[in-house]
């Protein structure tokens, strides 16, 4: 009698055993299907209006380079972006919106931007995809160890300022006045970099004068300023999102008032300018996916070293060229890196 209960209990155990092995297998992977993804917060600082970045490819540049990661906008993260529309002012408030909305990394395409960011939050991690020098701007403690919340990209526009200057000099041999654009609000660092590149012009002979641009709007009143002033030539040198933004305006009027231009972007020399010399800063809406990635993955920004260009392009646009009457010089044709036709 025991040994057959204890048969019976056997076999009943067993057969509940099979029977429920299928489910115990199923679990883990129902589980997994129910885990909910992890959907990021990305943040955007901009001081441009939203259309124009949609205008020249940043944003798109942005999924691009988030995509090769393995991120997709929707899925993977939502884009929370914050537009000032151009005022500056409005800049701390937007900066404070994002940081109330729980974004988990910010994008910053310029100093104002970063700075305020920085005062909005000590702790988010912000990637800088535009900076002059980071160190001198007071964003970063080093360019290897940025030891706040933030990492990124220093352009170098300082060295680039000079060589547009030196390019101007030996396309227009007798160039002696030339018309520097800034801005007001920028005036810290713009003030800061002419310090430096007053002397270094007039070394070969050419007066720099800056000419204020507050807004988009006033871009075109300041050509006829310029022109009332008998400007040769004008430089975009001191780095700011509105002269980045409106590249093409700024060369369309330039070539408008026949007002021989360079410029610190290429973008501005492929919409009709005459020639720059600089990095094709709109890449690194591409390549700052790569710091997110980082960031997303456990990384602390502030031992994240900022990383600086190795490559420069000279650009020309003979076009340009042709329209102002001005034959390009052998020795700035032979150092560059593309020729537009």
């Amino acid at each position: 009698m025991n040994r057959r209960r204890k048969l019976v209990t056997t076999l009943g155990v067993g057969a509940l055993a099979q029977s429920i092995a299928p489910l115990l297998a199923l679990a883990p992977r129902a589980a997994l299907a129910q885990a909910p993804r992890k959907v990021w917060r990305i943040g955007l600082l901009s001081l441009a209006p939203r259309q124009s970045y949609a205008d020249n490819g940043s944003l798109g540049r942005l999924a691009q380079g988030l995509g090769e990661y393995g991120y997709t906008e929707g899925r993977d993260y939502v884009l929370e972006g914050r537009y000032a529309d151009d005022d500056v002012t409005r800049l701390p408030a937007l900066a404070a919106e994002l940081v109330r909305a729980g974004v988990d990394v910010i994008i910053s395409p310029g100093t104002q931007l970063t700075l305020a960011a920085q005062k909005a939050t000590a702790t988010i991690p912000i990637v800088v995809l535009l900076d002059a020098d980071p160190v001198a701007n007071g964003i970063a403690v080093s360019l290897a160890r940025p030891g706040k919340n933030l990492t990124g990209f220093s352009t170098q526009f300082s060295e680039t300022a000079v060589k547009n200057i030196e390019l101007m000099k030996a396309m227009l041999p007798k160039l002696a006045r030339a018309a520097v654009l800034s801005v007001p609000s920028n005036s810290i660092l713009h003030q800061r970099m002419l310090g430096n590149l007053v002397p270094a012009a007039q070394k070969i002979g050419i007066q720099l004068t800056p000419f204020a641009v507050a807004s988009p709007a006033a871009i075109e009143p300041v050509f006829a300023d310029m022109q009332r002033e008998r400007m040769q030539a004008l430089l975009v040198i001191l780095p700011d999102t509105l002269f980045r933004i409106y590249a093409a305006k700024i060369a369309q009027l330039a070539l408008k008032q026949r007002l021989p231009a360079a410029h610190y972007t290429i973008e501005f020399t492929e919409a009709g300018g005459l020639m720059s010399y600089g990095g094709k800063s709109i890449d690194n809406w591409r390549l700052g996916a790569k710091f997110i990635d980082k960031i997303f993955k456990g990384a602390k920004p502030g031992e994240i070293p900022f990383e600086q260009p190795t490559l420069f392009d000279v650009v020309v646009n003979l076009k340009t060229a042709k329209a102002l009457g001005l034959k390009v010089p052998e020795t700035i044709l032979i150092q560059a890196t593309k020729v537009i036709e």
